[in-house]
């Protein structure tokens, strides 16, 4: 029994010191001549999306008070009524992204047909966007 003991504590202490070798972790980067979504696309879907809904416009206009107004028109491809929410994050003059961003919208998109989305930054420094659509967890 003994002996067994011994050999678990030299398992686990052996684990331990293995696991203290790992690390720190460098940071994933993408390869050159490649860039993340969010800097070249205006729209972006959750992978949960999975084809059900699409884009048929995106746009975007200064509003008279100089903050930026957001457009896109979105259309449900399933026949049943789906359950989506809708962000928009903006962006300053160099594309950085800022602390604008919109509250997630829940919107119900009924089957086969365009639902718009519409929303506004909070001030007049956001010159780009990133719109995110995801569908709605059911828990």
């Amino acid at each position: 029994m003994k002996t067994l003991v011994t050999a678990v504590t030299l398992v686990v202490v052996a684990l331990f010191v293995w696991g203290c070798t790992k690390g720190p972790y460098q940071a994933t980067t993408y390869k050159p001549g490649t860039t993340s979504l969010e800097r070249t696309e205006k729209i972006i879907y959750a992978q949960n999306i999975g084809g059900k809904v699409r884009v048929v416009a995106v746009k975007s206009d200064a509003l008279s008070d100089g903050r930026l107004e957001v457009y896109a028109e979105l259309e449900n491809m399933t026949g049943k009524n789906l359950v989506v929410q809708v962000q928009t994050q903006f962006k300053d003059g160099m594309g950085t992204l800022m602390r604008d961003e919109t509250n997630w919208k829940t919107i119900v998109m009924p089957p086969r047909s365009s639902t718009d989305y519409r929303d506004s930054s909070m001030n007049n420094l956001a010159k780009d966007y990133i719109i995110r659509v995801k569908l709605e967890k059911t828990d």
